[in-house]
C-alpha cells in the first residue's frame, strides 16, 4: 500500500516539482538537482498512447545503449530505469549551456488491468525505447439471466 500511495503521491506532486525546479533551476542553472526526488533521477521525455490493439510507451534515450536499460513491473507498475553515462571530455571545457542529463533516470507508469503483462515487448533502436503492452482482448458479450425472487 505503501509504494501505491508512494507512486500517487508523485503522480500529484510531479507537475508542482517540476514547476520548483525549473524557479531555482532558472536561478541556479539548469544542472540543478530536484531536492524532492529520494534519489537524484532524472526523468526522460516520454509519449504514452493508446491504440485499439495495445498501448505504447516511448522514451527518448539518446546516448545509451539497451544493456543499460531494465524494465520490471510490479503491482500494475512498470519500472523504466538506467544509467547514462557521462563521457569523459578529451579536452577541457567551460559550459555555457548545460541541458543533457546524465546518471540515473527512472520512469514509472501505471498500468492499465487490461493489459497482457506477459506478452510486454521491448525494442530500443535509434536513442528510443519503444515499449508495446497488448490489450486484453475483449470478451465476446453474453447474457446472464438473473431471476428474480418476490
Amino acid at each position: 500500500m505503501d509504494d501505491e500511495r508512494d507512486f500517487y503521491f508523485e503522480e500529484l506532486m510531479g507537475p508542482l516539482e517540476e514547476e520548483v525546479d525549473f524557479f531555482f533551476s532558472s536561478f541556479l542553472g539548469s544542472s540543478y538537482p530536484s531536492i524532492y526526488r529520494e534519489e537524484l533521477c532524472w526523468k526522460p521525455p516520454t509519449d504514452v498512447y493508446e491504440t485499439e490493439t495495445e498501448f505504447v510507451i516511448l522514451i527518448e534515450l539518446g546516448q545509451m545503449k539497451s544493456e543499460e536499460i531494465s524494465i520490471s513491473y510490479e503491482r500494475g507498475v512498470l519500472y523504466i530505469r538506467g544509467v547514462r553515462k557521462a563521457v569523459p571530455p578529451s579536452e577541457r571545457r567551460h559550459y555555457h549551456k548545460m541541458e543533457i542529463n546524465y546518471g540515473p533516470f527512472e520512469r514509472r507508469i501505471a498500468v492499465s488491468d487490461d493489459v497482457q503483462i506477459e506478452k510486454l515487448s521491448a525494442r530500443y533502436e535509434e536513442g528510443f525505447l519503444e515499449i508495446r503492452l497488448p490489450k486484453e482482448r475483449p470478451q465476446n458479450g453474453r447474457t446472464i439471466d438473473i431471476i428474480v425472487e418476490s
